[in-house]
């Protein structure tokens, strides 16, 4: 009698021994790497963008569950594997059905591979050997084991050979009949399930009289079975096998390029793009170009960000990209290029952060030597004395000069970077004054997420490129209120800048824009926004080549407005709203500081209610003035001198150097009484030249240097020292010229109240 252990062995020897070993086996030789996807784009409402094939060189595109038609899957399983859905990957009475015919023929007449082991024979192809056949078997029980049944069934479609380098279902229907494989007819697709038999002799662009034979032949015994229609029969035999191989579209490509970059490995992504609003963007775009062209400007691009999300709507690196005279693989969106004056408003939302900026700050636009050179307007005029409203819309160099100046090249360098304009980290130790000017290198994508924060309240954004992943937000950088302002400046039509007949291009819906013009006419800009997008264009040859023709409000303007009025869903008058923290107040109109009851002059002016500073109009002043008006006193000298009070302007003594060289008149008040004795306290001469901590090149021996300063109206003369050596004396205005020597130096001036001024200077020789 045999014992239970005996049936314990036999059972274990029978059952369990083969699973471990199979684990065993798992464990040492697993599945091989599955093979790679093409990765797919999509925009965000799933419409094809732009393919890559797979890293191998083929096209298989995943073919997804949801995109295989029932039919396909019960005429694919009537043909391959009717046990599929049954048997773990093998099929053991189909391989004894096969070994009894193929010995009676003495030939192999007959096949009992599953589609799962097919599937393995694609992911290891090998001989077809006997040993093969049974690594194959044992891969097939991998695949079943790892895989659900639906799973291997969309393996199979995405990799099955369909002739040439295509390989899936998917890929198939979209290089041979332009079309999802959901919308393929019956005949397309008994076609495909029957290519893999002989993939590259049944091609059908290549041998469609074959592959309508093999067709027909194979529907037959459907029909007979009753597993197609007559109207099926119809469309089987009428439908020609005839395709043509066509390139996949290629939409957006340098944003596509970008992506694949990103994609990680993903068989597609859902894309932020637009493809609608794409292809808009690339029309206007080439039209615009169109006239340039003929003028020496090659190229353009342009980005177009949705304000709500921070996405991505349109991307065009260059007109079109395969373009090589035109340099179109060239990505405009990424070039590094000088900015002009774009940066601008930037300098002025810092300055309105910290409370010392608001929209009608008087700003000096007087000669200014900044850094070595002398800072000029775009037009080569001096205004003296502007709003800082007017300063913007005009794009004054000078005014944004100075206002650097005061702020500190780095700290403005550190806001700029945290608004989105990254590239200036590289640039820190080389830039200096004149990167508000466009002295430096950012991009396109930079510039447009940069002023994308205004519309967003002061919110920066990082641009996304996925449509169901939105960047993530942080806090602002700048207040709501000084994004309001900012709007309002760069809204306002009464500037120089605005295209000849754009107005009615602004108002509906409304638009915020600044351009710019780089140095030398190599680039024109346009950075425009409404409530809903916020829009960049660039214009310009992608070799930095120079055009005169290339300014920022002719070239590159009138493109942003017609895309943003294109774009348009909404026409609302409003870009943003004001902030709970934004008031109104009168200013004086002098000082553009808060009025004393001296200012004679007010006007309405936005503030920060918690931010903009409070202090009082300093210029507008009141004097101690003989009858006649010839002298002021002061309380050391009036004793019981007939006086009235006068009020008067103090302007900057900057200023009014420049006016008096300007021939431009000003009351001014009367010079101090003489007889006083009292010694002037306060700031001493403003010293004009030379300027502090300045390096002068000497490139000749003789070269000299001009000494200038400017004080007030009662001061007639002024003495200047070099060190502690006295070096002449000059009437106020005039100049003193010195020798320059090589070296650190102090100079100093005195002015015959007492008052001293001095700066430091340093002179190097190029001898």
């Amino acid at each position: 009698m045999i014992s239970w252990r005996c049936h314990l062995r036999a059972f274990f020897c029978v059952c369990c021994l083969p699973v471990l070993l199979f684990f065993l086996l798992s464990f040492l030789f697993p599945l091989p790497d599955p093979k790679p996807y093409s990765l797919v784009l999509e925009d965000r409402n799933g419409l094809f963008l732009h393919a890559f094939r797979a890293d191998d060189g083929i096209w298989r595109i995943r073919t997804r569950s949801e995109d295989i038609p029932d039919r396909l899957v019960s005429i694919l399983l009537e043909k391959e594997d009717r046990w599929f859905a049954w048997h773990p990957g093998v099929n053991p009475f189909a391989m004894l059905r096969a070994s009894v015919q193929n010995v009676r023929a003495g030939r192999t007449v007959s096949g009992a591979s599953t589609i799962t082991m097919q599937i393995a024979r694609m992911l290891e192809p090998k001989e077809r050997t006997y040993l093969n056949k049974i690594v194959e078997t044992f891969r097939a029980l991998q695949l079943e084991w790892k895989f659900s049944k639906r799973e291997l069934l969309e393996i199979y479609l995405s990799m099955v050979p369909l002739g040439g380098n295509v390989e899936g279902l998917a890929s198939a229907s979209l290089l041979y009949y332009q079309t999802p494989a959901g919308r393929l007819s019956i005949a397309q697709l008994i076609d495909l399930i029957l290519i893999p038999g002989d993939p590259n002799g049944l091609r059908p662009d290549r041998f469609p009289a074959r592959l309508l034979s093999e067709r027909r032949a194979f529907a037959r015994r459907l029909l007979e079975r009753g597993d197609l229609t007559r109207e099926d029969s119809v469309i089987i035999w009428d439908t020609p096998a005839m395709a043509t191989r066509r390139p996949l579209p290629r939409h957006a490509s340098h944003f596509s390029l970008r992506v694949r970059e990103q994609s990680e490995g993903e068989p597609s992504v859902r894309t932020s793009l637009d493809l609608r609003k794409q292809q808009k963007v690339e029309t206007l775009l080439s039209n615009h170009l169109r006239p340039w062209k003929a003028r020496g400007v090659s190229n353009g691009a342009v980005l177009v960000l949705e304000n709500s999300s921070g996405t991505i709507v349109a991307y065009a690196g260059s007109e079109d990209f395969h373009d090589e005279k035109a340099q179109g693989q060239v990505d405009g969106v990424q070039s590094l290029r000088s900015p002009g004056s774009t940066l601008k408003p930037f300098l002025y939302a810092l300055n309105m952060e910290e409370g010392y900026l608001t929209p009608k700050t008087r700003l000096f636009d007087t000669p200014y030597d900044a850094e070595g050179f002398l800072a000029v307007n775009y037009d080569g005029t001096y205004s003296g004395l502007v709003f800082a409203d007017d300063a913007l819309r005009r794009s004054l160099n000078v005014p944004m000069i100075r206002l650097l100046k005061q702020t500190g090249t780095h700290r403005f360098i550190d806001f700029a970077i945290s608004v989105g304009i990254g590239s200036l980290a590289e640039q820190r130790s080389s830039l200096g004054l004149s990167v508000i000017l466009g002295g430096c290198g950012v991009t396109l994508e930079e510039l447009t997420t940069a002023y994308a924060a205004f519309p967003r309240g002061g919110i920066p954004c990082n641009p996304g490129y996925g449509a169901s992943q939105l960047p993530a937000e942080g806090g602002s950088v700048f207040s709501r209120s000084a994004a309001f302002m900012l709007t309002e400046i760069l809204s306002g039509i009464e500037r120089p800048d605005l295209p000849n007949n754009a107005e009615s291009s602004l108002t509906l819906p409304a638009i915020a824009f600044k351009t710019g013009t780089s140095y030398g006419r190599r680039d024109a800009w346009t950075i425009a926004y409404t409530a809903e997008y916020t829009v960049g264009v660039w214009i310009g040859n992608p070799d930095n080549t120079g055009n005169a023709n290339l300014v920022g409000r002719r070239t590159a303007a009138p493109l942003a407005f017609d895309i943003l009025n294109a774009l348009a869903g909404s026409t609302s008058k409003l870009i943003m709203s004001p902030s709970p923290d934004l008031g109104m107040r009168m200013v004086c109109v002098n000082s553009g500081s808060v009025p004393t009851p001296r200012c004679d002059r007010s006007i309405e002016d936005y503030y920060d209610i918690s931010r903009t500073n409070r202090q009082p109009c300093t210029v507008c002043k009141e004097y101690l003035v003989s009858p006649d008006h010839a002298v002021t006193y002061c309380s050391a000298c009036l004793g019981s001198n007939p006086h009235e009070t006068v009020v008067f302007r103090d302007f900057h003594p900057r200023l009014l150097e420049f006016w008096r060289k300007a021939g431009v008149a000003c009351t001014l008040p009367p010079a101090h009484a003489r007889f006083c004795t009292r010694v002037f306290r306060g700031p001493g001469p403003v010293i004009l030249s030379p300027s502090e901590g300045m390096t002068y090149y000497r490139v000749a021996e003789d070269q000299k240097l001009f000494l200038q300063a400017s004080s007030t109206v009662d001061v007639r003369e002024y003495a200047w020292y070099l060190g502690d050596r006295f070096i002449g004396r000059r009437r106020a205005g005039e100049e003193l010229l010195m020798r320059m020597h090589e070296g650190d130096h102090t100079i100093t001036c005195v002015d015959d109240r007492g008052r001293v001024s001095s700066v430091r200077f340093t002179v190097r020789s190029i001898l």
